[in-house]
């Protein structure tokens, strides 16, 4: 089991709490109230344990000449002249997607439909810069 600390005990000793997570690499629980609890953990391990969910845009070739890219896992799709353009506007849309769904979190982690795009919202807010969200897109 992870180690719990409760949350007046965390507060008091936050560089402890801190340094324990970061130094140790020891994810640790913090608990509040019976039923609250939240899980402190290293970015790198985050980032390590969200390194399965990829997303695999399915690119179309349409009629016109254009590309489409279609991202299933996050229902975005979007058309350009170009692929080049396309994973350009695409990286656009999953940034601006991740921060709405960040701003309205408990609508959409509430929604049937939303709830699963979670794991990728986060892996993509974890990125650095645009370079970094291309690097997840499996092409």
């Amino acid at each position: 089991m992870l180690a719990e600390l409760q949350f007046t005990e965390a507060r008091k000793e936050f560089s402890a709490l801190y340094n324990e997570v970061f130094n140790s690499y020891r994810p640790m629980i913090i608990k509040r109230k019976q039923t609250e609890e939240v899980v402190v953990l290293r970015t790198d391990l985050q980032k390590m344990l969200l390194s399965g969910f990829s997303l695999k845009p399915e690119v179309l070739h349409e009629a016109d000449g254009s590309i489409t890219l279609a991202l299933d896992q996050l229902d975005i799709f979007v058309n350009a002249a170009s692929l080049e353009e396309a994973i350009k506007e695409l990286i656009e849309d999953v940034k601006t997607y991740a921060q709405d769904y960040m701003q309205r979190s408990q609508l959409f982690i509430n929604a049937p439909n939303r709830r699963p795009h979670f794991p990728y919202v986060l892996r993509v807010l974890l990125c650095e810069n645009d370079e970094e969200i291309r690097g997840l897109l499996e092409m």
